[in-house]
């Protein structure tokens, strides 16, 4: 972490001059436009193309039925040669840039900005239960590392531009441009500096404008919010608490369920076409009979804010909602989870408001309080970022009466995780991209380990029998154990021979040929090539005898 910061002020003070100051400034601000317009027009299209598949698949004909199974199955072929061909495009988007902020990848920016585009259209637009958040951060950034090519600026000012990317993909999707700012500190960039700040800054807010001016200004979530009145304190205080810790269970199964819906899906042996065909037909059969549970889930929440549902058909659609995200996620199509938690975790909260409300006779106005709690509390134990989840929902409601209920519901989940020892959900999916590295890098470490380990016993055993052979004859100073280093020269007599071919005094015993520093475990099969030494072990009285005389017929030519 220490070296981490250390490598951040280091590129902090790089960007010493003024001039250079103000010139990335302005290409933020570029930045900012064009991620505005690219994720506004990504969320422009991705409506539509949800309202046209509902309006398609209402009054379903034999014939719309077959042609709409066919083009879902087109649809998923698609997707999946465009994954194929740039496996980065795959999932939220989100890890992928942390792991370029950490320089483990670099982005084809143009290619992948193509295909994440109209890959999450298609995948989102089929009805998947994903969201558009996460692409829309991987949007941005992807804009934000074409501006640093096109502008040719340093690697430095690069990260600075993906993350304002990042920043401003946020803030266009959600119209929040104070949660696109916290969420690329707290969670991407992870370091602060006045620059990057007013970066940042300038960004996320000018891709807010042009996102307003597109979709327009209103906030995401269209409800007359209140919080419930005529309930005592203590109550109050008591059921938040069993819910922060309820949701916390909830985030940590939905971090397990997620990972492991994506190794049951890579597990399958199958064509990667045919595989992917039998998927877009469940993703099909759920788009007709179980459309609330399809796409990112903002409708849904809009509508259980006011909606009268019984709590068994609300309990199966929170269930059905949660199963069918890790499901979709699995196939690692463009598509984030960011929306979907917010989802779950509102809908967690009605279940749980209508418990209270009908088994407790606690007031109906708790049934909305614990859904807005929920998303926030929600994406807390999932994300592990408390001030972005905040700072979020405040936005998306517009109702900033809930700050201290917010702040208090996050900070007691933030502290369950930390006492359940639960990980970021996006660190995993991140360590998840370099699965293979790390197991190559674990192996061979493992290996070398071993090989230690044999060495040092190897060697351990050696002495002990050296030890063990002369223990009777120790009497005096020429009994004790010599180690001879006899260095090897060019075509000298030990040159290019086999440790067995060595003709050596009595008591004499050759442990290891040592070769660039590192020793060797001498076996018999062993070859001595000039530039060695010959680690031997003898007795004081032998080596005093001999060592003289195998130095020189180890360097003296013949």
């Amino acid at each position: 972490m220490a070296k981490d910061i250390l490598h951040e002020l280091q590129n902090v003070y790089s960007l010493k001059s003024r001039k250079s100051k103000i010139i990335l400034i302005i290409i933020c601000f570029l930045t900012g436009i064009f991620s505005g317009l690219i994720v506004s027009s990504y969320t422009l299209l991705l409506n539509n193309i949800s309202f046209f598949r509902n309006e398609y698949l209402t009054n379903l004909t034999v014939t719309k039925i077959i042609a709409g199974l066919i083009f879902f199955i087109l649809v998923g072929i698609v997707i999946q040669f465009m994954f194929s061909k740039y496996p980065l495009i795959g999932g939220s988007g989100i890890p992928q840039v942390n792991a370029f902020l950490n320089k483990k990848i670099k982005f084809n920016w143009l290619p992948e900005l193509f295909t994440k585009f109209f890959g999450g259209v298609l995948a989102v637009g089929a009805g998947m239960a994903l969201g558009r958040e996460g692409p829309s951060v991987h949007l941005g950034a992807l804009i934000g590392s074409g501006i640093k090519k096109i502008t040719k600026r340093t690697e430095t000012e690069e990260k600075y531009l993906v993350t304002c990317g990042a920043s401003a993909g946020i803030a266009s999707t959600f119209n929040a441009p104070l949660a696109g700012v916290i969420f690329s500190l707290e969670e991407l960039h992870k370091f602060f500096s006045p620059l990057l700040l007013i970066c940042v800054l300038v960004a996320s807010g000018t891709s807010n404008y042009v996102s307003r001016m597109i979709l327009g200004p209103e906030s995401s979530f269209q409800y007359n919010f209140m919080l419930p009145k005529h309930t005592p304190i203590y109550i109050i205080g008591i059921v938040t608490l069993v819910f922060c810790l309820i949701i916390t269970i909830l985030g940590r199964g939905f971090s397990y369920f997620l990972l492991l819906f994506q190794k049951k899906f890579k597990d399958i042996k199958m064509n990667k076409y045919l595989k992917i065909s039998l998927f877009m037909v469940v993703v099909y059969l759920v788009a007709i009979f179980f459309k609330e549970i399809t796409g990112g889930g903002h409708d849904l929440i809009e509508k259980m804010f006011s909606a009268k549902v019984g709590l068994k058909i609300l309990f199966a659609i929170l269930i059905m909602k949660f199963f069918y995200t890790m499901f979709c996620y699995s196939s690692g199509f463009p598509g984030g989870i960011f929306l979907p938690m917010l989802v779950i975790g509102a809908l967690s909260g009605k279940v749980y408001g209508e418990v209270l409300n009908h088994y407790f006779e606690i007031p109906n106005e708790i049934i909305v309080h614990f859904m807005i709690l929920g998303m926030a509390a929600y994406f807390t134990a999932v994300v592990r970022a408390p001030i972005t989840g905040i700072t979020l929902i405040l936005e998306m409601t517009g109702n900033f009466s809930y700050l201290y209920m917010l702040i208090i519901v996050c900070t007691i989940v933030y502290i369950f995780t930390e006492l359940f020892k639960m990980e970021p959900i996006y660190e995993r999916l991140y360590l998840n991209m370099f699965e293979k590295e790390i197991s190559q890098a674990e192996k061979e470490e493992e290996k070398i380990k071993k090989e230690k380990r044999k060495k040092e016993k190897r060697l351990e055993m050696l002495e002990n029998w050296w030890k063990e052979r002369h223990s009777k004859n120790k009497k005096n100073n020429e009994d004790k154990i010599v180690t001879l280093l006899i260095p090897v020269g060019v075509n000298s007599e030990f040159d290019g021979k086999l440790v067995k071919e060595l003709k050596l005094p009595e008591n004499i015993l050759i442990i290891s040929v040592r070769s660039e520093g590192e020793d060797h475990i001498a076996k018999g099969n062993t070859k001595i090539q000039s530039g060695n030494q010959i680690v031997m072990i003898t007795d004081y009285k032998t080596a005093s005898k001999y060592a003289s005389e195998l130095k020189e017929r180890g360097l003296k030519i013949i």
